[in-house]
């Protein structure tokens, strides 16, 4: 069995094999890579054959997590809270152009996992060295982008619904302007626009499905014929299958259906 693990300090989900089957939600330790320990809960299991995405087991389940561990986490939790904020004032006195997101100790103390947001590239060694000295531990810094941290901030969607990114989504969709007007919405950088800045990701889960209907309906500026004579296509409705035409003198809509025999003379 796979499962994917989430962590609720800001690390990225990481996916596990086991030989026994967990209930989900049950909270587990697990190794990574790095050989770091952490305590995570099982999110959700997959197919280890399944073919709709390549799986890649990123770490090892150990156990399933104690009591003594969850003690053992609150205390992990306040001193990351108290390396956050002597990091920050590390950055600040290095005068980098930087936003620290995430600080965080792994469950043994082996690391310290820092992740920040910059506009531009960051050469981060001296700051590297300047970290390692003052905790005396293995530093990872991570700069990662504006999805990415509101992955790990979370928040609200437009919809009212938490962030997909911060609650299901494994991996970024790729997202383009190309699929909103797929699914005919009006460009408005503001509305299409999800908390980190970036086009939400979920104008990616109906694009198929659009781009699919779209071929049955004619393009823009086509002309069909109707019982009313030969109209322009001047408007289109994918999900209720519907067509506008414009006539001399009159503006009418029909469904798909009572076209679909017509002839389409294409403009140009």
């Amino acid at each position: 069995m796979i499962y994917e693990v989430t962590f609720s300090n800001g690390f990225s989900n990481l996916l596990v094999k086991s030989d026994q089957e967990i209930p989900l939600e049950t909270a587990v330790m697990v190794k990574t890579d790095k050989a770091t320990l952490h305590l995570g809960k099982l999110l959700r299991c997959y197919d280890e054959n399944s073919s709709h995405r390549k799986i890649e087991v990123g770490g090892q389940l150990i156990r399933l997590a104690t009591a003594e561990d969850f003690e053992i986490k609150k205390e992990v939790l306040e001193n990351s809270r108290i390396a956050k904020s002597d990091v920050i004032d590390i950055v600040k006195a290095a005068g980098l152009d930087m936003k620290v997101m995430t600080v965080n100790y792994s469950f043994d103390y082996s690391f310290l996992f820092i992740s920040f947001v910059a506009d531009n590239r960051v050469d981060f060694r001296q700051l590297l060295r300047d970290l390692a000295a003052f905790f005396q531990i293995r530093i990872e810094l991570r700069q990662i982008g504006t999805r990415d941290a509101a992955q790990l901030v979370g928040g609200l969607g437009p919809c009212g619904r938490p962030l997909c990114c911060s609650e299901f989504l494994y991996e970024f969709p790729t997202v383009s302007i190309k699929m909103a007007k797929n699914q005919q919405i009006a460009f408005s950088q503001g509305k299409l626009n999800g908390a980190c800045g970036r086009l939400m990701c979920c104008l990616s889960y109906e694009d198929d499905f659009y781009k699919a209907a779209a071929k049955e309906f004619p393009d823009y500026g086509d002309y069909m014929k109707s019982p009313e004579g030969l109209g322009r296509v001047i408007g289109m409705n994918i999900m209720n299958r519907m067509i506008k035409l414009k006539f001399a003198d009159f503006v009418r809509e029909y469904t798909l259906d009572e076209l679909k025999e017509q002839e389409v003379v294409h403009d140009g």
